[in-house]
Formats: C-alpha cells, structure tokens, sequence
C-alpha cells in the first residue's frame, strides 16, 4: 500500500480509498449491495507527531512505542519484554474496521510476532488481537488470539500466510469485528474468519510487538453497523454429489448448467465494453455470491488483460476456494501472484497430444503453477492420464455430451469431466456396482521394496521396477565432501554396518559400507547408491522417480543433478520441510512437488473440513501435493481434495487392512513397502469392439481382454461376466453370452472380479451398445 503523503490532499483522497477497502458485497435477492463503514472513530498517520511522543490520549502500557519520523514504532527485544499500545475509543463501541499499515524492521526470530489487538478491556485485558509472525508461512504463523481474564494466551484459530512476512516490507492489515464475528486480513485477502469473539462486545484497540521492532501507520477505525456474512456462508463444504459404486469416482464439473450433483460451475468471465469482469452479461460478484457454499466456482479467463481488477473482485466477494482455468499460462501465474493459495487449472488446446506433446504439457503445467490438466475428450487415453497422474498432475476431461461418452470418459481414469450435461454423467455414474475399479491407482515404491530387499538400494529398486511400480521412492542427504547419497535416516547406523551421521561422513567412507547384510546374507556387498546413480538406472524407462529431499540446503544440487541425467520430466521432489518444496520450485518450476506431513483427525464433520481446508490452501500456496499419512485422512478430506483438483500421494501402508480400506475410500496415490501386493492386479479391461448389433433369438459371446501392465501393451484372456442393468428386458446373459430377447438398445457391462488386499474388487469394462432388432 502507497504510504500517505504530506499533503492533506493527498491524505483525504486516500481516506476515501481505504474506507471503500472495508466494504464487502452481501447477497441481496439475488444481486449485490455493497455497504460502508458509517463514522470514522479514529485516524492518524503521525505526520504532526513529534518524535519520540504517542498522539494525545493514547496509552502505553509497556515497553517501547514512540513516534519516530511520521511512523508509530513499537520496539520488542524479546518475548519477555513486549511492547504494548492501547487507543481509546471512547464510546466503547466494539463493532468497527480497524486498519493499518504495518511493517517489520526486526525480528529476535521467525517465531517472533506483531498484532492488531481490538476489545481491550478497560483494565488493558482481556482482549482479542490479531497476531502475525515474522515467519508468517507456519501452520501457525498467523492468529486469532484472546488475552483471556486471567492473562493467559487462548488461541482457538491459527492460520498461515504465503510468503515471511519480509523485513522493510509493508503490508495492510485489517480486521472487522461484528458480534461474535471476526474477519482479519492482509493485504486485503481475508485470512481468519471465526465466531468465537462473543464474549466481549467492546473495547479499544491498539497494537503490540513481541521479540520484534515493527512500524505502523495509516491508523483507522471506523464504525461497523452491518453484519458479517454467517460463518456457514465462508466455512469450507462439500458439494452435494451424486451416489456411485465406482472408487475415486471423477467430480462433476458443469459449463453451463448450476445443477446438483456436480461439485463445480464453469464461469467464463469477460470483461464488457466498460471493462468490467461478467459471466453471461452479468457482473461476476453475482455469479460468486449466488455459489458460495454451493458449488465451487471455475473461473475460466482467456483475455490477458486486468487480472489484477479480477483477483481484487475475488477478494472482495470473499472467494477464497476457486480454480483459474485459462489455455493461457501466464494467466494463471499472475492470478496466483495476486491470490497465493488460487489453484491453476490449464487447457490443453492443441489437435496433438503425442509422447513430446504430453511431457511438454506436464512442464507447462508446473510452471504455470497449476495443478490440474484440462483436456479434450477426443485426444484423452488411458495412458495419458496415467503418465499425468504420475507426475503429480490431476485431470479433468471435457465432453460427455451423454450418456455413452460419459462411460467412455469415466474408463479414463479422469479425475473430473468437464461438461455441458452433467445429467448424462449422474445417469452412468450410477451404473455400476459396489467396490468398482476402472483402473488400477498410482504405486509408488516406498523406497523400493524392503519388504523383498534392503531398502535405499539398488537392489530394491530394480526389484520394484520389475514389480510394476508407476513410481519409485527414495531418500536423499548430502556427504561432508558435499556428495549426494541415498539414505532414509541421518545416520547410517540402522541400515549398514557402518555408525557415524551422513553428513560427517565422506562419499569414500560410505561407499565402503555393506548396505544389505543386516538385511539377509543374500544382499550382502549392496553399496549405498548415489543420486546420480538412482537417477541414471531410470532414464529412459517408463517410471517416475519420487524423491524426498532430507537435508537443507541441497535443493540446488539436487536439481542440478536431475538436470544433468535428463530426468526433469521423470522426477517429482517431496519434503516434509515446506521451504524445501519452495526452494525447488523456485529452482525448476518445471518439476513437480509434494509436501509431506501428519495431523491429527479433527472429531467432527466441520473441524475436518476446515483442516481440510487450511491444508488445501497450504498446499496450493506452494503448488504442492498434500503427501500426508495415511493416518491423518478422512472421508470428508479424500473427497474434498478430489472435488478441487488435488492428486496427493499417502504413506506408508504397510498392512493389508488399512491400505484396502484407503482404496475403497478413494486414495489415489499409496506409497508402499509392499508394491507385490499390487503387481497381479489388472489394469483396465479391453472389449473387441463397443458396438454390437443381434436380431431376436440370436447371441453373441463376448471375450474380454485385461491391461496387466503400464509399461507394456500386454494383455491377457480373462474371466468375465457380463451383466446389465436391473430390470433389463431387451437382452438375457449368461456367463459371458448375450441373447437377443426383443428389440432396442441397452448397455452391457463386462466385469472382472479379484481379489486385492483382502477385499473383492470388480473391474469394470465400458458398456457395449447392444443393439436388437427383428
């Protein structure tokens, strides 16, 4: 934000633009009235303060806060010594906007915080504040906090911002305290929306450094009558679906009709001969406030002019869980500039989608920082979408006009369908029966297979290669003389015969270590590989290698390396350590990325969507998978994640139970000790042909052929059934035969059943249009 200027001019004409930053547009009938704050309460920018002075009546209730060359400075040397202000209100109101300029000189550390504090009690607590620290991307790195009466710290709502706050950099923050309600923002993107300020209704403002030096200016507050939209309207939510058999079935995304069942709506948004943002004609904040809570809104944009005007119109309708689909991606780059946690979502719209086509499509899409692949029905196979899946890279297709190319789209493996008849996709979608499998998930080998061989090998690697992996895991630390190994823990202690830390050991010295006889005695003489050694065994072969970066400060090298060996489109990079992640995009946006954590599981259906939630933002913020445990999903997580774009990887299963019931709950991605448990599974089924035609009294046996590997067009006879749907009259089966009964047309399903991780699975083939006549 520009800071003020000298003259009263200029100051009176930015009054005005800030009081217009406090309105919000609320749902009336169907359109939008924007309402503004009513009576300034208070405003000072500290240009006619004498330095080292506080303006007439405010109070400093401890440490160090004086006017220092037209700027409020609040000087905190640790967290035992903060520095407090406190501004009378007067009147006691406690419904106001309360905004400021704020900016860090200083900080002891990350941890080390600044706030806006609002409701303070007349004895200067309790009190609520919105606090911010310096290191503001933690989990917790920004607050809604209260002060409570015997002054302690409660904090019931913690969030993050996308960016450390940085040092010198000036930021807005605002909060807006209405009842119980509470929204804080910064930089005009709304970051805590909470009901839990009821306690106390009024109180003055002021603000407070703790560990840090910060400056603030532009004060206002102003008087807030309207009420907050209800929490429900701006919580995270479920769009209400459509019931299927099918496991990770694709999400609904309508173009063109706002109907129930579909989890999104496509808004094309243009801008007018005026230069304002519709859909269909109308302002575009209709179409947003109408959805919210409903549908999540896909804003498609193809004119590359005046982003900035329409990411500000998200931020003042308060939507905050969209997608930006654009075939352009430098659009989608610069709305992710203005809004951090938007997701990107890219058409592909081009006539081709070859072996180069496709991988240069994959590039594109990391870079552009999006997430999702959006591409016609017409170019799709179920081998794109598999090597789009590989690289961490959900897809949406665009078709299913009815309801046989709706069955054509769901066997292929898409993660969405993009359509103007989201009926046709509801009626095939109900189609088949319970545990449905169209294809087999995305394995990736938990540091190859040490349930077989000894882990971080390359032994276990090859082994998981040869066992069908569709990606291979593995662990990478660098040596004292600044080499790059593979291995899981900070020592060698547990895995070679060796003891000492990775980093203070040499290349030499670990190479000379036997990393497979405390495995067996078979293994004995396994070497601990080298990244460069991993990287190369893999090039050329159709596998994706996922690697976790364990130490700081080795991002650079890490991609180099992969730079080197001619593997950026095979590689996709994970940590649990999120600057990691940032660091590696910022290095090759080109390449793919996946943050790795653990949480608990929130008791009920609203915290979990909320955590959800929280995470999808984080994860967006960095342009990252969600790579958390197996132990930290939900239901409501897994299909909130599929409904938004996100394919994240799960680990570690190493047990049959749980990891049958994440498949049946719709995981995506399983990392596993134990790929064998997977390899006999079957791919997808093959019919000969989609299209039969009988005459009455005539039959016809169907012989179904099964995909058994990615990797190879292999194929191989196997049982099926055939079976139609209930009620069914046109057609008799048995086994594998049909029998023309009477005439018309009707779908034929093929199915395979199997056995998987201790559960029964059924393998669905695409129907065939059986068609009777006389």
């Amino acid at each position: 934000m520009v800071p003020w200027g000298k003259s009263k001019k200029f100051t009176a004409f930015l009054v005005s633009a800030s009081i217009f930053g406090s309105m919000w547009i609320a749902p009336v009938n169907g359109s939008t009235k924007v309402q503004a704050a009513e009576q300034a309460l208070t405003q000072e920018n500290f240009d006619q303060i004498a330095n080292g002075k506080l303006p007439a009546g405010w109070k400093l209730v401890e440490g160090d806060a004086k006017v220092v060359d037209g700027k409020l400075v609040l000087t905190s040397p640790s967290s035992g010594a903060p520095a407090r202000v406190v501004i009378p209100l007067g009147n006691q109101t406690g419904n106001y906007v309360f905004e400021a300029d704020m900016t860090f000189q200083s900080a002891v550390e990350d941890t080390r915080w600044a706030s806006l504090m609002y409701r303070v009690q007349p004895n200067t607590y309790p009190y609520y504040q919105f606090a911010m620290r310096k290191g503001t991307t933690a989990m917790n790195g920004l607050e809604f906090a209260i002060r409570n009466e015997s002054n302690q710290w409660v904090v019931p709502e913690t969030n993050f911002y996308p960016e450390n706050m940085a040092i010198n950099k000036t930021y807005h923050i605002k909060v807006i305290a209405s009842g119980n309600r509470v929204q804080q923002f910064i930089d005009g993107q709304l970051m805590v929306d909470t009901d839990q300020a009821g306690k106390w209704t009024n109180g003055d403002v002021g603000f407070q450094a703790n560990g840090t030096t910060v400056q603030f200016d532009n004060v206002m507050v102003n008087t807030y009558s309207n009420a907050l939209p209800p929490l429900a309207n701006t919580n995270a939510f479920l769009p209400k679906e459509v019931k299927t058999n099918i496991v990770n079935p694709p999400t609904i995304i309508s173009k063109t009709v706002v109907q129930e069942g579909a989890s999104s709506v496509l808004l094309q948004a243009k801008r007018n001969e005026q230069g304002q943002w519709t859909v269909d004609g109308a302002p575009i904040e209709k179409a947003l406030v109408n959805m919210k809570g409903k549908f999540i809104p896909v804003v498609q944009v193809e004119e590359h002019a005046d982003i900035e005007g329409l990411a500000n119109i998200l931020k003042e309708t308060q939507t905050q869980d969209f997608q930006i689909l654009s075939s352009n991606p430098a659009i989608i780059k610069e709305m992710r500039g203005y809004i951090k946690t938007a997701r990107g979502a890219l058409l592909y719209d081009k006539s081709s989608f070859n072996k180069h086509d496709i991988a240069a499509f994959a590039r594109n899409i990391h870079n552009s920082d999006a997430m999702v692949a959006v591409i016609p029905k017409k170019i799709l196979s179920p081998d794109n979408v598999h090597y789009l899946h590989s690289r961490a890279i959900s897809v949406w297709g665009i078709g299913a006009g009815d309801v046989q190319s709706a069955h054509t789209m769901i066997h292929l493996g898409v993660d969405g369908i993009v359509t103007e008849n989201p009926s046709a996709s509801f009626e095939a979608l109900g189609q088949y029966p319970e545990n449905t499998l169209v294809q087999r998930p995305v394995v990736a080998a938990h540091r190859g297979v040490p349930s077989i061989a000894p882990e971080n090998t390359m032994a276990s690697y090859r082994k998981a290669y040869e066992l069908g992996a569709d990606m291979i895991e593995t662990d990478v630390q660098r040596t004292k003389d600044g080499q790059l190994v593979i291995m899981h823990d900070y020592t060698v202690d547990r895995t070679t015969n060796g003891k000492g830390n990775v980093k203070d050991l040499t290349l030499e010295q670990i190479r000379a270590l036997d990393a497979g006889i405390k495995f067996k005695p078979e293994f004995q003489g396994e070497k601990v590989p080298t990244f460069k050694e991993y990287l190369n065994e893999f090039k050329d072969k159709d596998v994706v290698l996922l690697v976790e970066i364990k130490a700081d400060g080795i991002e650079k090298q890490v991609m180099e390396e992969i730079e080197q060996s001619g593997m950026v489109d095979n590689v996709v990079i994970q940590s649990f350590n999120a600057n990691h992640i940032r660091n590696t995009h910022s290095i090759n946006p080109e390449v793919g990325t996946g943050y790795l954590y653990s949480a608990g599981v929130p008791s009920t259906i609203d915290a979990r969507l909320k955590k959800a939630q929280q995470m999808m933002h984080y994860g967006a913020s960095m342009n990252a998978t969600l790579n958390a445990d197996y132990g930290s999903l939900n239901p409501e997580f897994i299909q909130y994640m599929r409904q938004r774009g996100f394919l994240n990887m799960h680990w570690t299963f190493r047990n049959e139970d749980p990891f049958g019931q994440a498949l049946e709950a719709g995981v995506v991605g399983p990392i596993t000790d134990y790929t064998q448990w997977l390899t006999d599974a079957p791919i997808r089924l093959e019919l000969p042909n989609k299209m039969v035609n009988l005459k009455v009294g005539k039959s016809a046996a169907i012989q179904v052929k099964t995909f058994v590997n990615y990797r190879e067009a292999k194929t191989e006879n196997t049982p099926t059934t055939l079976f139609v749907n209930s009620g069914e009259t046109k057609v008799k089966i048995e086994g594998n035969t049909i029998h023309a009964i009477e005439p018309g047309k009707v779908n034929v399903f093929a199915m395979h059943t199997f056995k998987m991780l201790g559960k029964e699975w059924h393998l669905v083939s695409e129907p065939i249009e059986v068609t009777v006549s006389e």
